[in-house]
């Protein structure tokens, strides 16, 4: 009896042992090199994705990339650990760093399906019904840096009936569970991550009609890092790009909003779309409610728009092969496509100081 007793106690002391000693995702780690890190799967380090997709890797990085191996695994597969990027996430990337793709851009409703990796800053905003009910996705969101969604106030209102979950980054096809490929490549899986605090604007009403200051930002639960499918927008930062008239400026927006046929999108689609005189704008909104320089409107031509759905996602601006963040899908016509009504976008000029100001 006391020998079954010991061997009980041995292996109960042996089992907390490695529960120890295994990593789980996210959970630290230090590299061969010393340095903080975290435990996560390849897909997810872009300096150890690097040295995984190179021809000829010399021996050093060989080392190194098997050395960074987390102990234990996450459902099956393999753990690495990553030093989160060296940018501080209260630091806003620079062009060259951000605002980038894959692919030279050749020159929604009413719009395109996207190609692959063309936006790869573009996130899903996800919803939870109830207690334990379904997940579905209801807006969009921009990744700004390795810690920060942009997006809409109204998208993530306090609800009774659902609340916020969580986000997506760097996917294509919301209904495929592996990875979106075209005929030339295959993306990478896309990154669920999850937040850690919601920012409204201060002065943000959810009653008002006019949807003022309508701009939030989600501070993810970790950092995360960038590859070819997952990395941030520019901000409309420096002089030459913060138009001070952006009437007649063509722009592109992107979701997976309802399209003409009144269905959500399965693809991301992207929709081109002119910034229209805002006093023209708003004469079309009088009846309701007055437009602020704080808001810019686009569109208005018959059958292209953004749409339900779309709400809190990008209205982008590409100078050279640089995208910058120019507006937040907020509002439009009851119907949307209608001729002559543009839709209503936060200007992301006028508070990109306040987005400085939130950053931590």
């Amino acid at each position: 009896m006391f020998k079954q007793v010991r061997i009980l106690v041995v292996m109960l002391i042996f089992t907390l042992v490695l529960q120890v000693y295994n990593h789980a995702l996210n959970s630290p780690c230090i590299n061969p090199d010393g340095e903080s890190g975290q435990c996560v799967f390849l897909r997810e380090c872009q300096p150890l994705l690097t040295i995984y997709k190179k021809k000829n890797v010399p021996v050093g990085e060989s080392d190194f990339f098997y050395e960074s191996r987390c102990r234990g695994k996450h459902n099956g597969k393999p753990l690495l650990c990553c030093v989160s990027p060296r940018s501080d996430s209260g630091v806003l990337p620079e062009p060259g760093e951000c605002g980038g793709n894959i692919r030279m851009i050749r020159r929604i409703h009413g719009g395109d399906e996207s190609d692959l990796g063309e936006f790869p800053w573009i996130a899903l905003l996800w919803f939870r019904q109830g207690d334990g009910g379904g997940e579905f996705f209801n807006c969009g969101g921009t990744l700004i840096n390795n810690r920060y969604v942009l997006t809409a106030a109204h998208c993530l209102e306090p609800r009774q009936d659902w609340t916020f979950s969580g986000i997506t980054l760097g996917d294509h096809n919301i209904t495929n569970d592996g990875p979106d490929c075209d005929r030339k490549s295959c993306a990478d899986i896309p990154v669920d991550v999850g937040f850690e605090k919601v920012i409204f604007h201060e002065d943000y009403i959810p009653s008002q009609k006019g949807r003022f200051n309508d701009i939030a930002l989600i501070r993810l639960d970790r950092s995360v890092g960038f590859s070819d499918y997952i990395r941030p927008i520019c901000l409309p930062t420096e002089a030459g790009v913060r138009a001070s008239n952006n009437v007649g400026l063509e722009t592109i927006a992107a979701g997976w909003g309802v399209t003409e046929n009144d269905d959500y999108s399965d693809v991301l689609r992207k929709v081109s779309l002119t910034v229209v005189d805002q006093r023209k704008c708003a004469q079309l909104y009088r009846t309701k409610f007055r437009l602020r320089n704080s808001q810019l409107c686009a569109g208005g031509q018959p059958g292209k728009d953004t749409c339900l759905g779309d709400s809190g996602g990008p209205l982008m601006r590409q100078v050279g092969n640089t995208f910058y963040l120019y507006g937040i899908i907020s509002f439009g016509p009851e119907k949307c496509g209608t001729d002559g009504i543009a839709g209503v976008y936060t200007n992301v000029v006028q508070y990109v100081d306040w987005i400085r100001r939130k950053l931590e």
